[in-house]
């Protein structure tokens, strides 16, 4: 069932609720404060959770503090088309980008701990949750019992869930 907030039924949620960002591997990585040993010993992952880049360190300065050299980096800048091009970088996709890089990385090392990214954001299996550019949960959708394919039910739920997105933006 498609909620908003202007819905009375006992299926809709109280409100807009805020939804945090998370990544496509979701985790609570932990830079500060703990040691790789009491990461590991709490059953969590000692990783890389954080990248730095140095791009005007030279290939001999970040090996002396050392840091790692890496080569083939894609750099995306934020500027418009024109200022994409007069820099010599690459327009694609709608987007500034800087092929084949060379930089110097330092790699934040920390505690990686699992988040439990469904009970978190009380989410049920299929479920196509669309948030505004605020980040703000503008409707949920569960999917098993919405068939979203344009040849299913005249196309009327994929028309909803496609002016659904519309509109979020």
């Amino acid at each position: 069932m498609i909620c908003d907030d202007q819905c009375n039924l006992s299926s809709c949620n109280d409100g807009i609720r805020v939804l945090p960002w998370v990544q496509d591997a979701p985790y609570t990585f932990i830079s500060n404060g703990i040691t790789q040993e009491e990461c590991e010993n709490s059953g969590a992952t000692w990783d890389i959770g954080e990248q730095i880049f140095y791009y005007d360190y030279t290939q001999e300065q970040c090996n002396s503090y050392d840091f790692t050299w890496q080569t083939d980096l894609q750099i995306m800048h934020d500027l418009s088309e024109e200022e994409c091009l007069v820099n010599n970088y690459s327009w694609f996709h709608d987007l500034c980008v800087e092929f084949d890089v060379e930089s110097c990385v330092e790699d934040i090392y920390g505690c990686s701990e699992a988040a439990d990214v469904w009970g978190n954001w009380n989410v049920n299996l299929r479920d196509l949750i669309i948030v505004n550019k605020q980040g703000y949960e503008v409707a949920r959708l569960n999917l098993t019992n919405t068939n979203p394919d344009p040849s299913s039910t005249c196309g009327e739920n994929y028309q909803t869930i496609k002016d659904l997105i519309i509109s979020a933006r």
